[in-house]
Protein backbone atom coordinates (compact mmCIF):
# COMPACT_ATOMS: atom_id res chain seq x y z
CA UNK A 1 0.00 0.00 0.00
CA UNK A 2 1.40 3.43 -0.81
CA UNK A 3 1.79 5.95 1.74
CA UNK A 4 -0.80 8.45 2.49
CA UNK A 5 -0.09 11.27 4.38
CA UNK A 6 -3.48 12.84 5.96
CA UNK A 7 -1.74 15.57 7.43
CA UNK A 8 -1.17 17.47 3.79
CA UNK A 9 -5.67 17.83 3.28
CA UNK A 10 -5.50 20.78 5.53
CA UNK A 11 -8.11 22.89 3.33
CA UNK A 12 -10.66 19.78 3.37
CA UNK A 13 -10.45 19.58 7.08
CA UNK A 14 -14.05 20.31 8.90
CA UNK A 15 -15.07 20.88 12.33
CA UNK A 16 -17.96 19.05 13.56
CA UNK A 17 -18.77 21.48 16.25
CA UNK A 18 -21.15 23.88 16.43
CA UNK A 19 -19.69 26.18 18.81
CA UNK A 20 -21.52 29.69 18.40
CA UNK A 21 -20.09 32.72 18.96
CA UNK A 22 -18.37 34.28 20.91
CA UNK A 23 -16.16 31.69 22.40
CA UNK A 24 -15.73 33.29 25.43
CA UNK A 25 -18.69 31.36 27.52
CA UNK A 26 -18.38 33.90 30.59
CA UNK A 27 -15.41 36.39 31.85
CA UNK A 28 -13.87 33.39 33.46
CA UNK A 29 -13.92 30.44 31.38
CA UNK A 30 -13.27 30.90 27.55
CA UNK A 31 -13.12 27.83 25.10
CA UNK A 32 -11.57 27.79 21.72
CA UNK A 33 -12.31 24.86 19.21
CA UNK A 34 -8.66 23.65 17.93
CA UNK A 35 -10.19 20.80 16.15
CA UNK A 36 -8.73 21.92 12.38
CA UNK A 37 -5.17 22.65 14.38
CA UNK A 38 -2.70 19.98 12.92
CA UNK A 39 -1.43 16.99 15.17
CA UNK A 40 -0.29 13.52 14.10
CA UNK A 41 0.45 10.45 17.01
CA UNK A 42 2.50 8.08 16.61
CA UNK A 43 3.37 4.80 18.70
CA UNK A 44 6.17 1.86 18.78
CA UNK A 45 9.35 1.63 20.97
CA UNK A 46 11.08 3.48 18.44
CA UNK A 47 8.75 6.75 18.20
CA UNK A 48 11.03 8.49 21.31
CA UNK A 49 14.58 8.54 19.42
CA UNK A 50 12.78 9.30 16.32
CA UNK A 51 11.08 12.20 17.92
CA UNK A 52 14.35 13.39 19.22
CA UNK A 53 16.03 12.95 15.77
CA UNK A 54 13.65 15.37 14.31
CA UNK A 55 14.45 18.26 17.11
CA UNK A 56 11.75 17.46 19.27
CA UNK A 57 11.77 17.83 23.20
CA UNK A 58 9.80 14.91 24.89
CA UNK A 59 8.22 14.08 28.23
CA UNK A 60 10.83 11.37 30.43
CA UNK A 61 7.85 10.05 31.29
CA UNK A 62 3.61 9.29 30.52
CA UNK A 63 0.96 11.63 31.00
CA UNK A 64 3.31 14.35 30.62
CA UNK A 65 3.93 17.21 28.00
CA UNK A 66 6.00 19.71 26.47
CA UNK A 67 5.50 22.77 24.28
CA UNK A 68 8.15 24.16 22.16
CA UNK A 69 8.98 27.60 21.61
CA UNK A 70 7.45 27.80 18.38
CA UNK A 71 4.11 26.27 19.69
CA UNK A 72 4.28 22.16 18.89
CA UNK A 73 2.79 20.30 22.04
CA UNK A 74 4.40 16.72 22.77
CA UNK A 75 1.91 14.50 24.32
CA UNK A 76 3.50 11.77 26.11
CA UNK A 77 0.36 9.02 26.90
CA UNK A 78 2.65 6.07 27.29
CA UNK A 79 5.87 4.68 27.44
CA UNK A 80 5.53 4.16 23.46
CA UNK A 81 2.44 6.99 22.37
CA UNK A 82 2.88 10.32 21.63
CA UNK A 83 0.84 12.71 20.17
CA UNK A 84 2.63 16.07 18.13
CA UNK A 85 0.01 18.71 18.19
CA UNK A 86 0.29 22.11 16.83
CA UNK A 87 -1.29 24.48 19.65
CA UNK A 88 -1.47 27.86 17.40
CA UNK A 89 -2.04 27.34 13.65
CA UNK A 90 1.11 27.71 12.36
CA UNK A 91 3.10 24.91 12.44
CA UNK A 92 1.20 22.44 9.42
CA UNK A 93 4.64 22.41 7.76
CA UNK A 94 6.50 20.79 10.72
CA UNK A 95 3.81 18.43 11.50
CA UNK A 96 3.05 17.53 7.72
CA UNK A 97 7.05 16.61 7.85
CA UNK A 98 7.08 14.68 10.40
CA UNK A 99 4.16 12.55 9.35
CA UNK A 100 5.84 11.79 6.15
CA UNK A 101 9.60 11.48 8.38
CA UNK A 102 7.75 8.48 9.46
CA UNK A 103 7.62 6.07 6.53
CA UNK A 104 9.50 3.65 6.90
CA UNK A 105 10.67 4.43 10.32
CA UNK A 106 11.39 1.06 12.34
CA UNK A 107 9.41 1.09 15.18
CA UNK A 108 7.23 3.64 14.53
CA UNK A 109 3.75 3.81 13.09
CA UNK A 110 1.23 6.17 12.67
CA UNK A 111 -1.80 7.25 14.42
CA UNK A 112 -4.28 9.22 12.97
CA UNK A 113 -5.91 11.33 15.80
CA UNK A 114 -6.59 14.49 13.53
CA UNK A 115 -9.33 12.68 12.30
CA UNK A 116 -10.62 10.51 15.05
CA UNK A 117 -10.40 13.07 18.01
CA UNK A 118 -11.81 16.73 18.41
CA UNK A 119 -9.85 19.05 20.44
CA UNK A 120 -10.16 22.36 22.14
CA UNK A 121 -8.46 24.86 24.48
CA UNK A 122 -10.05 25.64 27.98
CA UNK A 123 -8.87 28.50 29.68
CA UNK A 124 -9.42 30.91 32.50
CA UNK A 125 -9.16 31.27 36.21
CA UNK A 126 -11.86 28.85 37.46
CA UNK A 127 -11.10 26.07 34.61
CA UNK A 128 -10.30 23.96 37.46
CA UNK A 129 -13.40 24.61 39.87
CA UNK A 130 -15.21 24.08 36.78
CA UNK A 131 -13.47 20.53 35.72
CA UNK A 132 -14.09 19.13 39.25
CA UNK A 133 -18.15 19.60 38.19
CA UNK A 134 -17.72 16.81 35.43
CA UNK A 135 -14.36 15.33 35.59
CA UNK A 136 -13.74 12.53 38.07
CA UNK A 137 -9.84 13.54 38.27
CA UNK A 138 -8.60 16.33 40.47
CA UNK A 139 -7.42 19.32 38.16
CA UNK A 140 -6.61 21.83 40.80
CA UNK A 141 -3.54 23.77 40.97
CA UNK A 142 -1.93 21.44 43.86
CA UNK A 143 -2.93 17.95 42.09
CA UNK A 144 -2.52 18.76 38.61
CA UNK A 145 0.47 20.12 37.70
CA UNK A 146 1.30 22.50 34.61
CA UNK A 147 2.71 19.77 32.22
CA UNK A 148 0.44 17.09 33.69
CA UNK A 149 -2.03 14.97 31.23
CA UNK A 150 -4.74 13.01 32.43
CA UNK A 151 -6.47 10.35 30.45
CA UNK A 152 -9.78 10.58 32.34
CA UNK A 153 -13.58 10.55 31.97
CA UNK A 154 -15.19 13.79 31.46
CA UNK A 155 -18.97 14.38 31.21
CA UNK A 156 -18.83 10.58 30.54
CA UNK A 157 -16.65 10.85 27.58
CA UNK A 158 -13.43 9.83 27.60
CA UNK A 159 -11.00 12.71 27.20
CA UNK A 160 -7.59 13.20 27.33
CA UNK A 161 -6.57 16.30 29.15
CA UNK A 162 -3.06 18.29 28.78
CA UNK A 163 -2.78 21.40 31.55
CA UNK A 164 -0.28 23.91 29.46
CA UNK A 165 1.25 26.95 29.13
CA UNK A 166 0.21 27.46 25.32
CA UNK A 167 0.31 31.17 23.75
CA UNK A 168 1.50 32.59 27.02
CA UNK A 169 -1.05 31.77 28.88
CA UNK A 170 -2.02 28.21 30.71
CA UNK A 171 -4.61 26.38 29.92
CA UNK A 172 -6.12 22.60 29.51
CA UNK A 173 -6.31 21.33 25.65
CA UNK A 174 -9.30 18.73 25.75
CA UNK A 175 -8.87 15.61 23.30
CA UNK A 176 -11.94 13.22 22.61
CA UNK A 177 -13.59 10.91 20.30
CA UNK A 178 -15.20 13.18 17.21
CA UNK A 179 -18.14 11.54 17.91
CA UNK A 180 -18.37 12.51 21.36
CA UNK A 181 -16.90 16.32 20.88
CA UNK A 182 -20.26 17.93 20.60
CA UNK A 183 -21.64 16.78 23.65
CA UNK A 184 -18.48 17.37 25.63
CA UNK A 185 -18.33 20.73 24.14
CA UNK A 186 -22.32 21.58 25.59
CA UNK A 187 -21.47 20.06 28.84
CA UNK A 188 -18.26 22.25 29.62
CA UNK A 189 -20.06 25.10 28.37
CA UNK A 190 -23.38 24.05 30.82
CA UNK A 191 -20.73 23.67 33.73
CA UNK A 192 -19.13 27.14 33.20
CA UNK A 193 -22.02 28.97 32.83
CA UNK A 194 -22.22 28.69 36.70
CA UNK A 195 -18.59 30.54 37.13
CA UNK A 196 -19.69 33.80 35.75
Amino acid sequence: MNFYNLSSAVELRRSQLVVGSPELINSNISMHDHTLFSRVGFRGRGVESFLREQGLNVPAVPNQSVVTAAGVLVLRLSHTEFWVIDTDKSQHEFIEALELASKGVANVYRLYCQHSHGCFLVRGENTSNMFAKVCGVDLSEKAFECASIAQTSVARVNAIIAKQVISGEEGYLVLSDIAGTQHLWDAIADASAEFN
